[in-house]
């Protein structure tokens, strides 16, 4: 009878996994920085160094017999060099260092797995909990003038957002995306402080549509005893090129409102990128209201390439890198 109900038990739970759809996928980087921004004081971050990542996303979802599909994912990263800047993960098992700037980076040699997500979609609708970003943070043109393999520069708003956590435990947020054709709507809350007594929590709405050649993105986030934040984006593509214009608009950091002019060329296996920010505000003593940059990748083919960027950062200090990306 027993041998009966373990070999019963055994093929429920290989039935059940075959009718899963489990997915592992993958991506990397290696190469060199320079960051004049770090100073060569002890212990400070090196203005030279190398680079590398190694990441793995696992991914599991179900559909049930009502034809709702609830799904998870995870992440498992490695870095060896300052893979910065983080904000979320300063603890005991991921720690950090600071830069010159004050943005913190973790540490070399780390491996770490973030907190997970899950939720369900039906239809259009979808559900996500846990380490989620914010209706922002989820946007996809707002990240299209970011250069080189740290991919950044350019962004409109330096600071505020939740974002998904890559390395650490996130906010345990909701996220609530509708899509529906072109359209996609998302709102989010995010508690910012935690799961404790006082914490402050984030509130957030976005919307982006795509109409032929022409696609659009508005968000508007608002932060607990600190203020709002909002940023607006169009983006033009013609043939293999793309030109976006980019605003953000921040009540509680340094910078002010930012706007940003960026594009992009593709010509045979190569793609050039530039972009250029200017801040109403000057963000540090002896800094720069305007930032600008200039990447360039190179296919090599089957998800690999060359990629590399210069850029003038708001510190008036030069940052470059050079190296491979792929991904599986």
């Amino acid at each position: 009878m027993k041998k009966l109900l373990i070999a019963t038990t055994a093929l429920t739970l290989v039935a059940g996994a075959a009718s899963a759809d489990v997915t592992l996928a993958g991506s990397g980087y290696f190469g060199m920085k320079y960051d004049g921004s770090n100073t060569s004081t002890t212990g400070s971050a090196k203005k030279t160094q190398l680079i590398d990542r190694f990441q793995i996303d696992i991914k599991a979802s179900k559909t049930n017999d009502s034809g709702l599909t609830f799904h998870g994912k995870f992440r498992i990263r490695s870095n060896a060099g300052q893979t910065g800047p983080v904000i979320q993960n300063n603890n005991a098992t991921n720690p950090l260092i600071t830069d010159a700037n004050g943005n913190k980076y973790v540490l070399s040699g780390t491996t770490t797995v973030n907190a997970g997500q899950v939720g369900v979609t039906a239809g259009g609708l979808d559900v996500s909990v846990g380490n989620v970003s914010d209706a922002i943070d989820a946007l996809t043109l707002y990240w299209n003038s970011e250069i080189g393999l740290c991919g950044c520069g350019g962004e409109t708003l330096q600071n505020g957002i939740v974002g998904y956590s890559s390395t650490g435990g996130g906010n345990n947020g909701l996220l609530v995306t509708y899509t529906m054709g072109d359209l996609v709507v998302r709102g989010g809350y995010q508690q910012t402080g935690g799961q404790v007594n006082g914490a402050k929590n984030e509130a957030s709405a976005s919307v982006a549509y795509k109409m032929g050649a022409l696609s659009f993105e508005l968000g508007y986030l608002n932060q607990q005893g600190s203020g709002n934040a909002s940023t607006a984006v169009v983006e033009y593509a013609l043939g293999n090129s793309n030109i976006g214009l980019a605003y953000g608009h921040n009540s509680y950091d340094a910078y002010g409102n930012i706007v940003t002019l960026y594009g992009n060329t593709t010509f045979g296996a190569t793609t050039v990128q530039a972009f250029v920010s200017q801040s109403s505000k000057l963000p540090s003593v002896g800094g720069t209201k305007t930032t600008y940059g200039v990447g360039a990748s190179y296919d090599l083919g089957s998800g690999a390439a060359i990629v590399g960027s210069v850029r003038q950062q708001y510190s008036k200090k030069a940052y470059a890198d050079l190296g491979v990306k792929f991904a599986f």
